[in-house]
Protein backbone atom coordinates (compact mmCIF):
# COMPACT_ATOMS: atom_id res chain seq x y z
CA UNK A 1 0.00 0.00 0.00
CA UNK A 2 3.03 2.13 0.70
CA UNK A 3 4.52 1.65 -2.44
CA UNK A 4 1.72 2.70 -4.65
CA UNK A 5 0.84 5.86 -2.63
CA UNK A 6 4.48 6.63 -2.98
CA UNK A 7 4.55 6.01 -6.63
CA UNK A 8 1.48 7.73 -6.86
CA UNK A 9 2.37 10.81 -5.36
CA UNK A 10 5.50 10.56 -7.35
CA UNK A 11 4.08 10.40 -10.62
CA UNK A 12 1.67 13.58 -9.90
CA UNK A 13 4.98 15.30 -8.76
CA UNK A 14 6.60 14.71 -11.99
CA UNK A 15 3.75 16.01 -13.81
CA UNK A 16 2.92 19.38 -12.80
CA UNK A 17 6.45 20.27 -14.18
CA UNK A 18 5.72 19.47 -17.65
CA UNK A 19 2.23 20.84 -17.54
CA UNK A 20 4.15 24.31 -16.67
CA UNK A 21 6.73 23.97 -19.40
CA UNK A 22 3.50 23.14 -21.57
CA UNK A 23 1.71 26.39 -19.94
CA UNK A 24 5.28 28.70 -20.82
CA UNK A 25 5.41 27.27 -24.48
CA UNK A 26 1.59 28.42 -25.23
CA UNK A 27 2.16 31.80 -23.38
CA UNK A 28 5.24 32.59 -25.34
CA UNK A 29 3.46 31.41 -28.57
CA UNK A 30 0.78 33.87 -27.76
CA UNK A 31 3.22 36.46 -27.25
CA UNK A 32 5.32 35.54 -30.53
CA UNK A 33 2.23 35.54 -33.02
CA UNK A 34 0.91 38.88 -31.67
CA UNK A 35 4.07 40.76 -31.93
CA UNK A 36 4.17 41.39 -35.58
CA UNK A 37 7.10 43.73 -35.75
CA UNK A 38 8.74 41.67 -33.32
CA UNK A 39 10.00 44.32 -31.25
CA UNK A 40 9.89 42.70 -27.97
CA UNK A 41 6.56 44.74 -26.91
CA UNK A 42 3.16 44.32 -27.68
CA UNK A 43 1.78 47.64 -28.66
CA UNK A 44 -1.92 48.67 -28.43
CA UNK A 45 -3.04 47.30 -31.71
CA UNK A 46 -0.94 44.73 -31.97
CA UNK A 47 -2.84 43.73 -28.56
CA UNK A 48 -6.28 44.98 -30.71
CA UNK A 49 -5.39 42.65 -33.36
CA UNK A 50 -5.06 39.97 -31.02
CA UNK A 51 -7.52 40.53 -28.32
CA UNK A 52 -9.28 37.18 -28.27
CA UNK A 53 -6.37 35.16 -28.03
CA UNK A 54 -4.21 36.95 -25.43
CA UNK A 55 -4.99 36.65 -21.53
CA UNK A 56 -7.51 39.09 -20.41
CA UNK A 57 -5.01 40.87 -17.59
CA UNK A 58 -3.20 42.65 -20.99
CA UNK A 59 -6.24 42.99 -23.50
CA UNK A 60 -7.14 46.21 -21.56
CA UNK A 61 -3.47 47.48 -21.66
CA UNK A 62 -2.16 50.22 -24.45
CA UNK A 63 1.34 47.92 -24.55
CA UNK A 64 3.14 45.44 -22.61
CA UNK A 65 6.54 44.03 -22.77
CA UNK A 66 7.58 40.31 -23.43
CA UNK A 67 8.02 39.62 -19.19
CA UNK A 68 4.83 41.89 -18.50
CA UNK A 69 3.09 39.44 -20.87
CA UNK A 70 4.44 36.09 -19.54
CA UNK A 71 3.49 37.04 -15.64
CA UNK A 72 -0.03 37.51 -16.76
CA UNK A 73 -0.14 34.50 -19.15
CA UNK A 74 1.07 32.25 -16.47
CA UNK A 75 -1.23 34.10 -13.82
CA UNK A 76 -3.98 35.24 -15.37
CA UNK A 77 -6.94 36.75 -12.96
Amino acid sequence: MYRFTFVLAASFLLAVPASHAADQAICADQFKSADLNNDGTLSGSEIGNAKDKLPAAVVSRNSVNRIDFMGACKNPL
